[in-house]
C-alpha cells in the first residue's frame, strides 16, 4: 500500500530544518507523476480516467473522504471529477486490498483524502486563510482559489473555493485541439467538533462542475476525421459525516461513517427531442461504514460492516426514465501483526451480499467472500521481501449509465453473474548507500466483465470474457533533507480473453507497455528556493499484426519547476512551470481511440508557462 503527498511539509519554525512547501498540484496527473503503477489518460477534465497497473479505476474500490465513488456514467466521460488543489494525499493499493478497504475492489483501491483545518494552519495560529491565483500561456486559462480556516474551543470550520476558466490548447504541432477549454467550478466546506473524551464529529460537502463546450465524444478529437462540438455539463456533490475518537482504548477505537454521493452528466440537445449522444445521466450513492480497532495478542484488528446503495438513471428526452440499483451489504476483519521484529503479517476476510435491479426489471442476488493476504520478511536490515494475495467478489457492476439512451442496450441475459478477480503480487526492496531499490511483480485477473452480445434488434448483456494485467515495476529512489530523486520503469501487459488489449475497452483497463518516470527536486531552505524536473518517457508500444490495431507510437515529456519562498514572508509562494518542455507532439498512453485508424484521439497540450502565486494570512 502506497500513500501519494501531494504536499511536502510544511515550513518548520527552526530555519535549519525548514522544508519548502510544494504549492498544490493542478491535475490529478500531477498526483500521480511519482507512482508507475498509476496512469491517467485523457488531457481534459471531461475526459481524464485513471488506470492502475492498466487496469480502469472503475474496476477499483474509489473513495473520496470515506465516500465511496461509482461514477460510470458514459464510456466517452471521465468516472471522477477531482480539484487536485485540496487534496493531502492518495492511498493506492494496487491489486491485493485488505478486507477494510471497501467491497469490490477487484483491482485494487485509490483512497483520496481532502485537507483539514489542521493541515492549513501554520503552527501556534487558530485561524488563517489563503488565497491563489494562477495563469497557464498554452492554455490561456487563469486559476483562482481561495479558502479560510479556523478553530475555537474545539470547534473547526474550513470553506474552500476554485474557478478555472480558460480557452482551447495548442498540441505540441501548433494545431488548436477544440473543445479543450476550461471551465472548473469547486467548492469545499467542513466543519468539526471534538468534545471532552476524544469523541470527534465530522461533516463536509464537496461541490464540482466542469461545464464547457467539449468533443461530441469528449475522450475523441474526431471520429472519420469529422469533428462535432456539444456542451457536456459534468457535476459531482459529496457528502459525509463521520464519528471516530481521539482517545482510542486498547479495545475502543470506533469509526462511523455516512456518504451521500451524486455524479451526474448533461448534454443536451440544443434542438430538442431524441437525438444519440445527447441525455441527461446520474448516479446517486448513499452508504455507510462501522467498523472499531482493537488489539488482540496475535497484533490489531479492524472489524466492521459497510452498506451502499447505488441508483443509476438516465433520461434520453425521449421514453420513460431508464434506471438501474445495486445494493449490498458487507462484513469484514482485517488482521495485521507483527510477531518477530523481521516478520510483519496482514489477513482477512470480507463477506458480501449483493441485490442487482435490471434496467429491464430483472433481480439479480449474489453472495460472495474476498479473503486477502500479505507477508514481509525482513533477514536484513535494509532488505525486505513481501508478497501477498486476494481474491475478490465484486457482484455485479452497474452498466454504464447513459448507454441506456439508445434502446437497444437495455437488456440483460438472466445468466449474467458477479464479478470476480484474482490479485497476487511480490517484491523486493533493498536500501545501499542511502538509495532505496525496489521491483515488484504482479497479476490481476478479473472474470465475467461487462460484455454485449449483439441481436437483430438488440443487445443483450451477457458475462465477458476476463481481462488480465501482469508484468512488474522497478524502482530507485534517493532522498536527502532537501533533495529528492527518483527513476521508476514499469513493463505492463493488459489483455482481454488472451489478446492485447485495445484503446476502446472501456470500463476495462488501457495498454500499457513500457513506460519510465523520473523526477528530481532540491530545495534552498535558507534562501526559500526549490527547484525541480520531471519526465515521462514511454516506448514504443506494438500489436500484433493481425490484431487491426495501429501501433501506439512512444513520447518523452519534460517538466520544470521553481519556486520561492521569501524570508521576509514565508506565507508567500510564487512559483514558474515550464510543462511539457519541447513542445513534444503527442498522446498520452492511456489515452483512448489512439490505435484506431478511423479515430483522431486528443492530443496532449503543448509546451506551457504556468506561474502563479499563493498567499497565506
Amino acid at each position: 500500500m502506497e500513500t501519494v503527498k501531494v504536499t511536502e511539509k510544511r515550513a518548520k519554525s527552526k530555519p535549519a530544518t525548514e522544508q519548502v512547501e510544494d504549492t498544490p498540484s493542478t491535475s490529478i496527473k500531477d498526483v500521480f507523476e511519482k507512482n508507475i503503477s498509476v496512469g491517467v489518460g485523457g488531457p481534459t477534465q471531461s475526459a481524464q480516467k485513471v488506470y492502475v497497473n492498466g487496469i480502469e479505476e472503475t474496476n477499483l474500490n474509489v473513495q473520496i473522504d470515506g465516500a465511496r465513488q461509482s461514477n460510470n456514467l458514459w464510456h466517452h466521460n471521465a468516472n471522477l471529477l477531482l480539484d487536485p488543489g485540496m487534496l493531502k494525499a492518495v492511498t493506492v493499493d494496487a491489486g491485493v486490498s485488505a478486507a477494510d478497504a471497501g467491497p469490490a475492489a477487484l483491482g485494487g483501491s485509490l483512497r483520496y483524502e481532502t485537507k483539514d483545518v489542521d493541515d492549513l494552519l501554520t503552527p501556534g495560529r487558530d485561524y488563517g486563510a489563503f488565497l491563489c491565483g494562477g495563469f497557464a500561456s498554452n492554455l490561456d486559462t487563469f486559476t483562482k482559489s481561495g479558502a479560510a480556516y479556523g478553530r475555537s474551543q474545539g470547534v473547526e470550520a474550513l470553506g474552500y473555493a476554485s474557478h478555472a476558466e480558460g480557452g482551447n490548447y495548442d498540441a505540441g504541432n501548433g494545431d488548436p485541439v477544440p473543445g479543450t477549454g476550461t471551465n472548473l467550478l469547486s467548492a469545499l466546506g467542513k466543519v468539526a467538533y471534538t468534545a471532552a473524551g476524544g469523541h470527534r464529529f465530522e461533516a463536509s460537502a464537496q461541490h464540482l462542475a466542469d461545464d464547457e463546450i467539449r468533443p461530441f465524444r469528449a475522450n475523441f478529437a474526431a471520429v472519420r476525421g469529422r469533428t462535432l462540438l456539444s456542451e457536456n455539463i459534468f457535476k459531482r456533490s459529496t457528502a459525509n459525516f463521520k464519528y471516530s475518537n481521539r482517545q482510542p482504548g486498547k479495545f475502543y477505537d470506533p469509526e462511523i461513517r455516512f456518504y451521500y454521493n451524486d455524479t451526474a452528466l448533461s448534454r443536451p440537445n440544443a434542438n430538442g427531442g431524441f437525438r444519440p449522444g445527447y441525455f441527461d445521466s446520474a448516479i446517486e450513492s448513499f452508504g455507510a461504514t462501522a467498523q472499531n480497532r482493537f488489539a488482540t495478542p496475535l497484533g490489531e484488528i479492524t472489524a466492521g460492516m459497510d452498506f451502499y446503495n447505488d441508483h443509476a438513471q438516465t433520461d434520453n428526452f425521449r421514453d420513460a426514465m431508464f434506471t438501474e440499483t445495486a445494493r449490498n451489504l458487507g462484513g469484514f476483519a482485517q488482521l495485521r501483526s507483527q510477531p518477530l521484529d523481521w516478520l510483519k503479517l496482514s489477513g482477512g476476510l470480507r463477506i458480501d451480499s449483493q441485490e442487482f435491479d435490471s434496467v429491464d426489471h430483472k433481480h439479480f442476488e449474489s453472495t460472495g467472500a474476498s479473503p486477502n493476504v500479505a507477508l514481509g520478511i525482513t533477514p536484513l536490515p535494509d532488505l525486505t521481501l513481501s508478497g501477498s494475495y486476494s481474491y475478490v467478489f465484486g457482484g455485479i457492476q452497474l452498466a454504464e449509465a447513459a448507454i441506456f439512451h439508445t434502446m437497444p442496450y437495455a437488456n440483460y441475459s438472466a445468466g449474467v453473474a458477479a464479478q470476480r478477480a484474482t490479485n497476487a503480487k511480490a517484491g523486493v526492496s533493498y536500501v545501499v548507500a542511502g538509495i532505496k531499490l525496489d521491483g515488484e511483480v504482479f497479476s490481476t485477473r478479473i472474470q465475467n466483465t461487462p460484455a454485449y452480445l449483439e441481436g437483430e434488434d438488440s443487445f443483450t448483456r451477457i458475462n465477458g470474457q476476463a481481462v488480465k494485467t501482469e508484468g512488474f515495476n522497478l524502482g530507485a529512489a534517493y532522498q536527502l533533507a532537501d533533495a529528492d530523486f527518483g527513476a521508476h520503469y514499469t513493463n505492463t501487459e493488459v489483455t482481454y480473453d488472451d489478446s492485447q488489449l485495445g484503446t476502446l475497452a472501456f470500463y476495462l483497463g488501457s495498454p500499457v507497455g513500457e513506460i519510465i518516470k523520473l523526477h528530481a527536486a532540491y530545495a534552498w531552505p535558507e534562501l526559500g528556493v526549490k527547484a525541480g524536473v520531471s519526465s515521462e518517457i514511454a516506448l514504443k508500444y506494438r500489436y500484433a499484426p493481425e490484431s487491426g490495431n495501429r501501433d501506439l507510437e512512444g513520447y518523452h515529456v519534460y517538466n520544470l519547476f521553481a519556486q520561492w519562498q521569501p524570508r521576509f514572508y514565508r506565507g508567500l509562494t510564487l512559483r514558474a512551470e515550464a510543462n511539457n518542455l519541447t513542445d513534444e507532439e503527442y498522446v498520452d498512453r492511456y489515452t483512448a481511440g489512439s490505435a484506431v485508424g478511423f479515430i483522431t484521439p486528443l492530443q496532449n497540450p503543448g509546451r506551457s508557462a504556468v506561474i502563479s502565486a499563493r498567499l497565506e494570512f
